[in-house]
């Protein structure tokens, strides 16, 4: 599994049970460790981590990280992930 398949699974099983979500989490940990962890870290939750990968976000334009990731835009998402953890929303 690579990230462009992740990010269609993270389309695809948005609304599926969080087992399902639990288990995409696991891929990314194995796809990219970094991402994985400091949404971990961030978000001390894998439901949260997970649900936040696979949303829209703004800062993105508004696409959801696993797109980004997919996208080739893995230093916009550890941009956003940084500015969460610091406290910076905006």
């Amino acid at each position: 599994m690579n990230i462009n398949d992740l990010a269609k699974l993270a389309e695809r099983y948005q609304h599926e049970s969080e087992q399902s979500l639990m288990a995409m989490l696991d891929n990314l940990r194995d796809i990219d460790p970094e991402i994985a962890d400091i949404a971990l870290r961030v978000f001390n939750d894998r439901a949260k981590a997970i649900h936040w990968l696979a949303s829209p976000v703004r800062s993105l334009g508004d696409i959801a990280p696993l797109q980004a990731l997919a996208e080739g835009k893995r230093e916009d998402v550890l941009r956003v992930l940084h500015q969460i953890m610091h406290g910076v929303y905006g």
